[in-house]
């Protein structure tokens, strides 16, 4: 929750939400959390099951994480980009503590630099079903999609 309403305008701001959609528009949605880096040398397997061991002890699906998802691409072992998806109401109201803190989690696997992005999410789908929208979702159904898209 924010603690004032001033609070929940630098949220909204900070995503360039119009004002004109307000609470409501940015309230259900979704926050994805993009961690972009080198990892340090070694098996891509090993990387992903690190990760997936950190983010399950580390306590932020407690602070709002829905699930994430690990990219490793195919073209090069070592760059892979970490996706989190998290409460946008509870992101927005601790952002920079939790990037700060998933970027801890990942700052021994990561080979020099890291990138950070985050955005609005919304799934693309074919036209049959393009309105629907990860807000559209239960918390259940999302989690079983983020299972969906882990699994491979």
């Amino acid at each position: 929750m924010y603690a004032n309403s001033q609070l929940r305008g630098k949220a909204l701001q900070a995503f360039k939400v119009p004002k004109a959609q307000g609470e409501e528009q940015i309230a259900g949605q979704v926050i994805a959390l993009r961690i972009d880096f080198i990892a340090r040398p070694g098996d891509s397997n090993e990387v992903a099951s690190e990760i997936g061991q950190l983010l399950s002890k580390s306590g932020l699906h407690d602070e709002g994480l829905y699930g994430s998802l690990l990219l490793v691409s195919d073209l090069e072992a070592r760059l892979v980009t970490l996706l989190t998806l998290w409460d946008s109401e509870r992101f927005c109201a601790a952002r920079d503590r939790l990037t700060q803190w998933t970027l801890k989690l990942i700052a021994n696997l990561a080979d020099g630099p890291t990138r950070v992005s985050t955005g609005l999410t919304r799934f693309l789908l074919p036209q049959v079903s393009s309105k629907l929208i990860v807000a559209d979702l239960r918390p259940a159904e999302l989690a079983e999609l983020v299972e969906i898209l882990a699994a491979g």
